[in-house]
């Protein structure tokens, strides 16, 4: 082998070689730089559909079901009110409750007064902006249903979005693994909170 021969050869190698290198990198980095993204955005999204869940129990505590739309739990938030019972002194005590000094008394309280003073929605709660999902111009699914179960009627709902829609700009390959994980594991291809065919209020992340 004449030696100019040799170094064309040496040389193609050499090329070879950086360009799988790169090849293995830019692989690696992609799947780095998915699962970031992913993550960042699964984390604003799982807030978003546990304070919804919360308003959702809030509405079924008060009508026996859910909402199964936004428009409807967004009004029930603003200016509906839940009951509850307070006591007043310490109603154990025979005599404060003969005296007048202890007694129990149903109060009503708005809504998203009740829950944010109870702490279960974020400090950072936005009630208008709960239907849309963050990053898109889409909105979370949302639905009610019922099963029956035991002979008893269960009301049940299920809010979620889909990773086509919460991913749409991130590696097409990487975003149909997604769905197909969440497919077996859970049956939805996306994050999903509630189902309408089990009594859950459980997120599918969970």
């Amino acid at each position: 082998m004449n030696k100019s021969l040799k170094i064309g050869i040496e040389v193609v190698l050499a090329f070879v070689i950086v360009a799988i290198a790169y090849l293995i990198y830019n692989t690696i980095n992609v799947d780095i730089t998915f699962g970031e993204e992913k993550a960042k955005r699964q984390a604003l999204v799982v807030e978003k559909l546990t304070n919804a869940r919360e308003l959702q129990n809030a509405y079924e505590t008060k009508y026996n079901k859910y909402a199964d739309n936004w428009a409807e739990l967004i009004r029930f938030a603003k200016e509906d009110s839940l009951e509850f019972t307070k006591t007043i002194g310490d109603i154990e005590d025979s005599a404060e409750v003969a005296a007048g000094r202890a007694w129990q008394e149903k109060v009503k309280v708005p809504v998203f007064e009740k829950l944010m003073s109870d702490s279960l929605l974020s400090a950072n709660f936005n009630l208008d902006d709960i239907p849309n999902v963050p990053g898109t111009d889409k909105q979370f699914e949302i639905a009610a249903s019922s099963i029956t179960s035991g002979g008893a009627k269960i009301a049940t709902f299920q809010m979620g979005v889909l990773w086509d829609d919460l991913l749409f700009d991130l590696d097409r390959q990487l975003v149909v693994n997604a769905k197909e994980y969440s497919r077996k594991v859970s049956g939805y291809e996306g994050l999903r909170i509630g189902k309408l065919d089990e009594a859950t209020t459980e997120g599918n992340w969970q």
